[in-house]
């Protein structure tokens, strides 16, 4: 999945579900997942691919100057009517957009790995750029071990929707596919580069990026139909990474 197919994605899935699901349970955990893993006082953070800005609007909410990137300009539109003090909500796609300054956080919550390998390490050296000599960036990354153990598994979501993983051995990209569970041939699929930590490490390396913390995210056990909220780091669905400068 390259740039422009994910816009035409993640408008696609806002269009349809994006004004009536939401978490905000989930936003404010994450909110406080995020001020405990950096472990340091921090004022500014950068997010990127922020959605309709839920996750922006908990950290302005705990007092930090918030600016977002996002590429789909209709949840842009939408983030600012909810808009609080504190964010400033920028369109455009973070390979080439210009910020000013650098910040002492950046956050790429659930979503790297569009596009090449190429890609993601300019994104890494873009993030480093965007880093204060002293900062810290979260970002998420699929575990491949999980995608290949849970290929072809389907499940049904909250709002009729039907989602099945899967996994792109070739590529090494995990695939999730959406479609409303009676229209089937409406079917909408993200494909994200899958990185084991050894592989992830190698890619901040070149990016001069040092990996200080693994944080294992959770897993879906099929078998006994129960999401775990933190698994090892072998077993998890996605795993967050910190890295700050060499």
């Amino acid at each position: 999945m390259n740039i422009n197919e994910a816009q035409q994605l993640y408008k696609k899935q806002f269009d349809l579900y994006g004004k009536e699901i939401d978490y905000p349970e989930l936003d404010e955990g994450l909110a406080a997942e995020i001020v405990e893993q950096m472990g340091r006082p921090f004022a500014s953070v950068l997010e990127l691919g922020a959605g309709k800005g839920n996750l922006a609007r908990c950290l302005a909410g705990r007092g930090k100057s918030v600016t977002t990137v996002e590429l789909v300009p209709e949840m842009v539109e939408y983030a600012q009517q909810l808009q609080t003090p504190g964010i400033t909500s920028l369109c455009g796609s973070f390979y080439d957009i210009e910020l000013p300054g650098q910040f002492d956080a950046v956050l790429y919550m659930d979503g790297f790995g569009v596009g090449t390998d190429a890609e993601q390490l300019q994104l890494l050296r873009r993030i480093h750029k965007w880093l204060h000599t002293d900062g810290a960036a979260l970002i998420d990354i699929y575990q491949p071990a999980y995608w290949r153990r849970t290929s072809g598994r389907t499940m049904t979501l909250p709002g009729d929707v039907s989602r099945t993983y899967g996994y792109d051995e070739t590529l090494d990209r995990m695939t999730d596919t959406w479609w409303p569970t009676d229209r089937p041939d409406e079917k909408m699929i993200q494909s994200l580069a899958c990185y084991s930590p050894d592989d992830i490490h190698t890619l901040c390396k070149q990016a001069d990026l040092q990996i200080v913390a693994y944080f294992p995210g959770g897993a879906m056990d099929f078998e006994a139909w129960e999401y775990h909220e933190v698994a090892s780091l072998a077993e998890c669905l996605s795993y967050r990474i910190k890295v700050v400068k060499v």
